[in-house]
């Protein structure tokens, strides 16, 4: 293919389910690979794996030195171009903008879509980042701003009685004396936020509120990565939606993209990966619990009762997941396999 790609995230597992399904072979066929009899030795940005083939008509084991990069960008390329050939692949933007129809003639073809790819602005959304962000917002504040007034006497002094109190209340070993110790210096505590905010623009969050957030974080949203591109200029409610998994970010370590791309970054990158959900404008699916609509109340079984019950409430789950990067009409959800700045060439 014609194109230079800085890959960021790449699904080595998925990769070679694909590649193993379209070519009835190894991935070895595609890898730059080197035998070893007894002389591997493992280094950086290597991996070591041990595959069973057929090579030069007979059956045994390589152990096959490969280099990671370089597999993922030849497992990448030759997967797109078998999907291409095979017409399972559907490239977003060129679909939308060299069809002849309208964004809603797009949106009825959309659903037929299995695999795509898509370019364009995107964006990182780390819900651990968040919450830990949250948790420090306003230490990060005192911090800030109380460095913009330390000549402030009144400041100084009680950051002075802070010290000190600091200080004794670590020496305290009677329990009630050592409460009334913490008491006092929550106190000195308040008063200096008190002051901070009277002389800066500092504005702290209600430790309460952030203590609620993270809970409903934790669960709805536990170690949530996603990634969410808007393809199309003009129509930026279509969204695709894609939840990371960290193992599979190219350097080990979200912060990296961070960085480097940023959490929204200015450059367009690019997604490809498999459908999973595609809502459409008027739901078409079956509702499980449409089984008891022809049965009133008394009519059911206990057993059928407390089915109905319980259904319901994984039923009502759905309103609240939807807060949570749950796909609703025009966005959908892909499986990405693949994410990546991609220069074409000239």
């Amino acid at each position: 293919m014609n194109t230079i790609k800085d890959l960021l995230y790449f699904d080595l597992e998925k990769a070679r389910s694909i590649i193993s399904q379209l070519k009835g072979g190894l991935i070895s066929e595609i890898s730059r690979a080197f035998e070893g009899e007894s002389e591997i030795n493992s280094g950086i940005g290597f991996d070591l794996k041990l595959i069973s083939g057929k090579i030069g008509g007979s059956d045994k084991e390589k152990v096959i030195k490969t280099e990671k990069i370089e597999l993922y960008h030849e497992l990448l390329d030759e997967i797109e171009s078998k999907l291409t050939e095979k017409s399972y692949l559907t490239n977003i933007n060129s679909s939308f903008y060299e069809g002849n129809g309208s964004f809603n003639d797009f949106m009825d073809i959309v659903p037929t879509m299995t695999y795509i790819k898509a370019n364009g602005w995107g964006q990182f959304e780390d819900f651990q980042r968040f919450k830990r962000i949250l948790t420090n917002f306003n230490d990060v504040q005192r911090l800030i701003f109380e460095s913009q007034v330390t000549s402030n006497p009144e400041v100084a002094q009680i950051r002075e009685q802070l010290k000190d109190a600091k200080k004794d209340a670590g020496q305290l070993k009677d329990k009630n004396t050592r409460n009334k110790e913490v008491m006092r210096l929550k106190n000195l505590e308040k008063n200096l936020d008190k002051a901070l905010t009277a002389r800066t623009d500092m504005k702290l969050l209600d430790e309460g509120f952030i203590e609620k957030v993270k809970t409903f974080l934790d669960t709805f949203s536990p170690n949530r990565l996603n990634f969410r591109l808007l393809p199309l200029e003009y129509f930026y409610e279509f969204q695709i939606l894609s939840n990371l998994k960290e193992k599979y970010i190219i350097d080990g370590d979200f912060e990296s993209i961070i960085y480097t791309y940023g959490s929204r970054p200015n450059i367009k990158l690019t997604v490809f990966g498999v459908i999973t959900s595609c809502p459409r404008k008027e739901e078409n699916r079956v509702n499980p619990n449409d089984e008891f609509i022809r049965y009133a109340d008394s009519e059911l079984t206990g057993e059928q009762v407390f089915d109905k019950a319980f259904r319901n409430i994984f039923s009502s789950f759905e309103a609240f997941e939807k807060f949570f990067f749950v796909p609703t009409y025009p966005k959908i959800a892909v499986t990405p396999i693949a994410i990546y700045r991609e220069i074409q060439g000239k």
